[in-house]
């Protein structure tokens, strides 16, 4: 990183402040390359979509899993409960 690299302010509460400072001395790092360190290691691993886009997919969801539900049974229904 040099010095041309874009800057920001940022507000952290005291006690985050704190255990980032210990963290960073922990690793022998600056507060700033501590930080990019996890900042670096949050968006390298993807991370999981929660929630719905929208009601539209919240309903394709729900439908989808009513059919499999109801496929399940069936199939208990037609193999008999013990897969016989």
């Amino acid at each position: 990183m040099s010095r041309e690299d874009p800057q920001f302010k940022l507000r952290l509460p005291a006690d985050l402040k704190a255990k980032l400072d210990q963290r960073a001395k922990m690793n022998g790092r600056s507060i700033n390359a501590e930080l990019v360190q996890i900042v670096q290691a949050a968006v390298s691993t993807p991370s999981p979509v929660s929630g719905y886009r929208d009601e539209a997919e919240r309903l394709a969801d729900q439908q989808a899993e009513q059919f499999k539900s109801v496929v399940f049974e069936t199939l208990k229904n037609i193999y008999g409960k013990d897969g016989k």
